[in-house]
C-alpha cells in the first residue's frame, strides 16, 4: 500500500514539474527575439497572441517553417539582425531540424546551437562571428547533414569533431574564414560538397577530400600535393630522430638515410619491371585494335520484321545498320561480353537467329513530342532460350580502348538494386557499340504519362508517389555506387523510366557520360539541359538531381518538359519557370495533372504528400546546383512517416 502511494505521488509530482517548465513554441520564440537586436522585421508577426504556425500561410510568423503545426525551422536570412544569441530558448521547441541566420550582422564567437542535438542543418553564413570553434563542438550533433560557416571570421583548427563524429555529413562550407593549419581526414561516404577555399590552412590535402574540384581549396596559398600540383615536403624520419635524446643519434641518422635509399632502388626496380609488362601490354593491346580496325567495315546487321500493323511479313533492314557476326576470328561469346548473367548466358549469334523489331520513344501518337535526343537507337530481340532483350546501338561513344570500355560497363554491370535496369552484355566496335538490357514488356513512364491509354488506364496518385519514391531510391543507389562519376546518372528521363509489373519504376540508362564523345554530351544526356550546364557548361551530381525534380514536375503534372535533351521547346512546357510562377501567384493547385488533384481533394493524407512532392520537385529544380538537396536528403523527406523535413521546403522560385 505504501509502495502504490509513493508511485502515485512521484506521478503527480512529474506532471506538475512538467507543467511548471512547459513553454509554449509562442513563447519560446519569443524569448529567443529578446536576445536580437534590429528585430524590426519580426515585429509585425511575432507577437504573443498569434502561432508561428498559422492555421494559413498569411497566418504563420516571417521566418518560421512549419510541419504539421510545428515548428521545424527557422530561417532569418538577410534581416539586420544582430545581437548575442541566445540558444536557451530553442531548446524547447523538439521538432526543430533547421536553423539559418545567414547573411545577417551577428558576431562574436559562435553560439551554442550545439545544444541543439537534433539539428540536421545549420547556416550561419554571411556574418561575421570570430574567434576559434572548439576542437569538439559538433561531437552533439551527431545528426547533422549540412554545416554552412562560410564568409565568416572564425580562426583556429577545423574542428576535427566535423570530422570524427558526423557520420552523415554531406556540405560542408568553410570558405572565406581564417581558419589554420592542417585539414582534418574526412571519410565520409555521404560528403558531397565541400569549400575550403580562402583560408590560411597548410599540408596536403587529404585523400578522400581530392575528388572535389580545385578551386573548393583555392586562396590557401601553403596547401600542397597532387591537387594543387605542387609536391608536399614532409620531414623524414632522421630529422625527428636526432631531435630525440638519443644516445646514438649520428649512428641512427646513417641506418635511416641508407634504408631510405635502399627502399628507393627497391621502388625504381618495380617501376622498371611494371613499365615492361605495361608496353607488352600496349602492344597486345595495338594489334588487337588493328585486327579490329581492319574489319570495320564488316557492319552490324539486323533483321528487323516488317510494319508494325502487321500488314507485310516480308522482312526489312534497320537503317541504322546490320548485323552480322562475319568478322574472322571473332566468334561465340568473345563477341558479345556478358557483364551481368543474372538472365543466362547467350552470344552474338543467339542475337543473329532473333527477329528484331525497332523500338521507339514517342510519347504516344504522332502528334505527340517524343523525348529524343538520347545516345542511340534501340532494337527488342527474344532469343532461343526465351529471354527478350533490348539492343541498344550507341553511335556518340568515345573512340576509347577497349579495356577502358570493358571495365566501365562492367561496373554498371556489376550493379544490383530493385529500382535500376543493369545491362546484361556489350558488342565493341571502334565506329559502334552495342549495349544489351532485359527487356521490361510494360510501357516506358514516359508511355504511361502521356500516350491516350484511357481515363481507366490513368496513373493515380498511389502510384505516381510509388514512382517517385522509387525513381529516388534507385537514383540515390547510382549517386552512391557511381560517386566517382560527375554525372553519375546523366540521362534521367521518362522514356528511361520502365515500369515492372509490380509497379515499381527501372532506372536505365546511367553512367555513360566517360564514354560518350564530349561534341555529342549537350545533345545525347539531358543532365546537360541543366541552368548551370546551359550558363557555364559545367555538370555535376546536382544536374542529376535538377534531371530528377523535372521528372517529378512531369509526374504532378502530365505535362511535356521541354529541359529534354532534343526536345523543341515550343513543343513542351517549361515546367521549372511554370511551376515557380504559379507557386508564386498561389494557383499551383490548377497546374496539376487532374487525377492529382483529385486525390488531395478526397484525402488529407494525399494533399500533403502532394504538396511536400511539390515542394521537393521545385528545390530539385532551383537555379542554384549548392542550393538543391541531395538524393539522399530527397529520400528523408520523401519516407519520413511525420513527413517532417530535414531542410527548409520553402519555395525557392
Amino acid at each position: 500500500m505504501a509502495v502504490a502511494w509513493l508511485i502515485s505521488r512521484l506521478f503527480l509530482l512529474s506532471l506538475t514539474v512538467h507543467h511548471a517548465n512547459s513553454i509554449t513554441e509562442t513563447e519560446s520564440l519569443l524569448k529567443f527575439k529578446q536576445s536580437l537586436t534590429n528585430t524590426k522585421p519580426l515585429d509585425d508577426s511575432w507577437t504573443p497572441d498569434s502561432q508561428p504556425c498559422g492555421e494559413t500561410t498569411t497566418q504563420r510568423w516571417i521566418g518560421i517553417l512549419c510541419n504539421k503545426n510545428s515548428v521545424f525551422g527557422l530561417q532569418i536570412e538577410q534581416m539586420n539582425l544582430s545581437g548575442n544569441i541566445d540558444v536557451t530558448p530553442l531548446t524547447d521547441l523538439s521538432g526543430l531540424r533547421t536553423i539559418s541566420i545567414m547573411n545577417n550582422s551577428f558576431s562574436g564567437i559562435i553560439p551554442e546551437f550545439n545544444r541543439l542535438t537534433a539539428l540536421r542543418s545549420i547556416y550561419l553564413s554571411g556574418n561575421r562571428f570570430s574567434g576559434k570553434i572548439p576542437s569538439d563542438y559538433f561531437s552533439t550533433m551527431v545528426w547533422l547533414k549540412k554545416a554552412w560557416l562560410s564568409n565568416n571570421e572564425f580562426s583556429g583548427l577545423i574542428p576535427v569533431s566535423l570530422a570524427t563524429t558526423l557520420p552523415n555529413l554531406m556540405e560542408l562550407r568553410l570558405e572565406n574564414n581564417r581558419f589554420i593549419g592542417i585539414i582534418p581526414n574526412f571519410t565520409q561516404r555521404t560528403l558531397v560538397d565541400v569549400d575550403l577555399s580562402n583560408n590560411r590552412l597548410t599540408g596536403e590535402i587529404p585523400p578522400d577530400l581530392e575528388k572535389f574540384d580545385v578551386k573548393k581549396f583555392a586562396g590557401n596559398p601553403d596547401l600542397c600535393g597532387a591537387k594543387m600540383g605542387i609536391i608536399c615536403t614532409k620531414p623524414t624520419k632522421a630529422s625527428i630522430a636526432i631531435e630525440g635524446p638519443m644516445k646514438d643519434a649520428n649512428n641512427s641518422k646513417y641506418y635511416i638515410a641508407f634504408g631510405t635509399l635502399g627502399v628507393l632502388f627497391i621502388v625504381i626496380i618495380i617501376s622498371l619491371v611494371f613499365k615492361k609488362k605495361k608496353k607488352k601490354k600496349q602492344k597486345k593491346t595495338s594489334r588487337r585494335s588493328s585486327e579490329q580496325d581492319s574489319n570495320d567495315d564488316q557492319q552490324i546487321q539486323i533483321t528487323v520484321d516488317g510494319s508494325r500493323s502487321g500488314g507485310s511479313g516480308k522482312s526489312k533492314k534497320s537503317r541504322s545498320g546490320e548485323l552480322s557476326d562475319k568478322s574472322p576470328g571473332v566468334s561465340g561469346t568473345t563477341d558479345l561480353v556478358m557483364v551481368n548473367k543474372e538472365k543466362g548466358v547467350f552470344c552474338l549469334s543467339d542475337l543473329m537467329k532473333a527477329a528484331a523489331h525497332v523500338l521507339g520513344n514517342s510519347g504516344g501518337g504522332n502528334s505527340r513530342p517524343s523525348s529524343s535526343g538520347g545516345v542511340g537507337s534501340a532494337y527488342k530481340a527474344v532469343i532461343a532460350s526465351g529471354v527478350a532483350v533490348v539492343v541498344k546501338r550507341v553511335t556518340v561513344m568515345n573512340q576509347v580502348s577497349v579495356d577502358v570500355f570493358d571495365k566501365e560497363v562492367r561496373k554498371l554491370g556489376s550493379l544490383r538494386h530493385k529500382n535500376i535496369l543493369t545491362p546484361l552484355a556489350y558488342h565493341f566496335r571502334r565506329d559502334e557499340k552495342l549495349l544489351v538490357f532485359e527487356f521490361v514488356p510494360n510501357l516506358s513512364l514516359l508511355h504511361r504519362l502521356h500516350s491516350d491509354h484511357g481515363e481507366e488506364s490513368q496513373l493515380d496518385w498511389p502510384s505516381r508517389f510509388k514512382i517517385i519514391q522509387g525513381i529516388a531510391r534507385g537514383m540515390l543507389y547510382l549517386h552512391r555506387e557511381l560517386e566517382f562519376l560527375s554525372l553519375p546518372h546523366g540521362n534521367l528521363k521518362t522514356s528511361n523510366i520502365f515500369l515492372g509489373d509490380d509497379g515499381e519504376p527501372l532506372v536505365s540508362e546511367f553512367g555513360l557520360q566517360r564514354l560518350i564523345n564530349p561534341d555529342a554530351q549537350f545533345q545525347s544526356l539531358v543532365a546537360y539541359k541543366s541552368p548551370e550546364a546551359e550558363r557555364d557548361g559545367s555538370v555535376s551530381a546536382k544536374s542529376d538531381v535538377f534531371c530528377f525534380g523535372v521528372v517529378v514536375l512531369e509526374i504532378l503534372t502530365g505535362k511535356y518538359p521541354s529541359q529534354y535533351a532534343g526536345l523543341d521547346r515550343a513543343g513542351g512546357a517549361n515546367l521549372v519557370e511554370w511551376i515557380g510562377s504559379a507557386v508564386e501567384q498561389g494557383g499551383w493547385m490548377d497546374l496539376l495533372h487532374p487525377t492529382v488533384v483529385s486525390a488531395a481533394a478526397d484525402d488529407k493524407t494525399s494533399s500533403d504528400e502532394i504538396e511536400n512532392v511539390l515542394r521537393i520537385g521545385v528545390r530539385c529544380t532551383g537555379e542554384d546546383p549548392d542550393r538543391r538537396p541531395s538524393m539522399n536528403e530527397v529520400i528523408d523527406e520523401l519516407t519520413l512517416e511525420d513527413s517532417s523535413n530535414d531542410d527548409f521546403i520553402t519555395i525557392e522560385t
